[in-house]
C-alpha cells in the first residue's frame, strides 16, 4: 500500500511539472475585406482582420504580393518620395508657414504598410506612382501559442487618382427671414456625395451652382483655395459678406480655420496651405463629417429673385418674409462645402444662391 501511495504521489509531481497549454491561435484568421479597392495617391486605411477569438497581442506582417497573374512583385512596397504631415495641422498653434512646414516631411515611402499590432493596412500617397492595378496580398499572423501563414489574404484593386472627394453632402440654400433671427428654408441646392450625378458637372465647372475646378498647377506641392460666393446670375460677392455660421458663441468649422492666412480681393477668399489635402483640420466632426465647412451672407447681400423662383416653384405667399421698413423680403444664404482637396496647385470652389440677386 505504502509503495502504491509514492507511485501515486510521483506521478502528481510529474504531471504539475507539465506547463498549461497558453494561448489560442484559430485556423479561421481572415481578413474582413475580400478586395480593398483604393484610390491612388490618397492616404487610405483598411478595417482590421477577423482574429476568430485568437490571444493578444497579434504581430502581423506582408510575406509576399503578386500581380493577378500570380508573378511575385514589389511595386506597391517600393519607395517613392512623398510630401507627408507627421501631425495634424492645428490652427491655434500653426500660425505661420514656419510653423506648419515643421509637420511637413519629404521622405521615401512605400505604398502599402501594415500595421503589425492591428493588422489594418494603410495606402499612402505613393501609390500615385504605382503602374498596375491588381494585387494579391499573402500575410502572416502570429500570437503567443503560434503563428499562421495567411495565402490569398486579400486582394487590392488600385483606382485612378481622385483629385476631390466628395465626402459628405454640400449645400446652397437660400433661406428667407421671419424677422427676429428667424429664417425658413427658401430652396436647397445640393450634391449628396461621390456618386451623385451632379459631380462631374461639379468638376468640370458647367453646374449651375456648385464649382470645384482646378485653374491653376502652382503652387507644385502646396495648396490655394479660392472661395467665391455668388448671387444666381453669378455675380460675386465681397467676401466681407460671407461670415460664419456660429454654435451658440463659437463658429462651426470653417475654411478659415484650415488656413494659415486668409487672402481677400474684390469678390473671393482664397486659403492656403503648405501640403494638399484640404481642409486639414475639424473643429466640430469626425469621420465624412470632418469635410463639412459652414458660411452664411449678411441680411443685405443678396435681394430674392421673385420671378425666377415662383417660375421654378409656383407663387409664393411672401408677407411673411417682408421687411416693413425696407419692403423688401429678408433673406441670407446658409453655404455648406463637404468635399476634400486631394491634389495641389489652386482650385476655384464657387457657390451660387438660388434666386438671388445680388444688392
Amino acid at each position: 500500500m505504502k509503495k502504491i501511495i509514492c507511485l501515486l504521489g510521483f506521478s502528481l509531481l510529474i504531471l504539475s511539472c507539465e506547463q498549461p497549454e497558453v494561448g489560442y491561435i484559430s485556423d479561421n484568421i481572415h481578413s474582413l475585406q475580400d478586395t480593398i479597392s483604393v484610390p491612388r495617391g490618397v492616404f487610405f486605411s483598411s478595417v482590421p482582420p477577423a482574429v476568430e477569438g485568437s490571444t493578444y497581442p497579434m504581430e502581423w506582417a506582408i510575406t509576399s504580393i503578386t500581380d493577378k497573374n500570380g508573378k511575385v512583385t514589389t511595386e506597391l512596397q517600393d519607395k517613392h518620395e512623398i510630401l507627408t504631415w507627421t501631425a495634424p495641422f492645428d490652427p491655434t498653434t500653426d500660425t505661420t508657414l514656419e510653423l506648419a512646414m515643421k509637420k511637413l516631411k519629404l521622405s521615401p515611402q512605400p505604398s502599402i504598410i501594415m500595421n503589425p499590432v492591428s493588422g489594418e493596412f494603410v495606402f499612402t500617397q505613393a501609390s500615385k506612382s504605382v503602374v498596375e492595378n491588381d494585387f494579391i496580398v499573402n500575410v502572416k499572423a502570429k500570437n503567443v501559442r503560434g503563428e499562421r501563414q495567411l495565402d490569398n489574404f486579400t486582394r487590392i484593386k488600385l483606382g485612378p487618382f481622385v483629385p476631390v472627394e466628395f465626402k459628405t453632402e454640400m449645400r446652397s440654400r437660400l433661406q428667407l427671414g421671419k424677422g427676429a433671427g428667424v429664417y425658413d428654408t427658401g430652396f436647397t441646392y445640393s450634391v449628396l456625395n461621390d456618386s451623385d450625378p451632379k459631380v462631374p458637372g461639379v468638376l468640370d465647372g458647367t453646374d449651375p451652382y456648385i464649382t470645384v475646378v482646378k485653374i491653376s498647377e502652382e503652387p507644385k506641392l502646396a495648396i490655394k483655395v479660392k472661395m467665391i460666393i455668388a448671387d444666381s446670375h453669378g455675380a460675386a460677392l465681397d467676401p466681407n459678406k460671407v461670415v460664419f455660421n456660429y454654435s451658440g458663441s463659437a463658429p462651426l468649422q470653417n475654411y478659415h480655420d484650415n488656413t494659415i492666412g486668409t487672402v481677400l480681393d474684390s469678390e473671393s477668399t482664397t486659403f492656403g496651405l503648405p501640403a494638399p489635402p484640404f481642409p486639414q483640420y475639424a473643429r466640430n466632426y469626425t469621420g465624412n463629417d470632418a469635410y463639412l465647412m459652414y458660411y452664411l451672407t449678411t441680411a443685405d447681400a443678396f435681394t430674392v429673385d421673385k420671378a425666377a423662383f415662383e417660375a421654378a416653384n409656383g407663387v409664393k405667399d411672401w408677407s411673411k418674409y417682408i421687411d416693413p421698413a425696407t419692403g423688401q423680403i429678408r433673406n441670407r444664404a446658409y453655404i455648406r462645402w463637404g468635399m476634400k482637396i486631394n491634389d495641389s496647385g489652386t482650385w476655384e470652389i464657387r457657390m451660387k444662391i438660388p434666386f438671388t440677386t445680388k444688392k
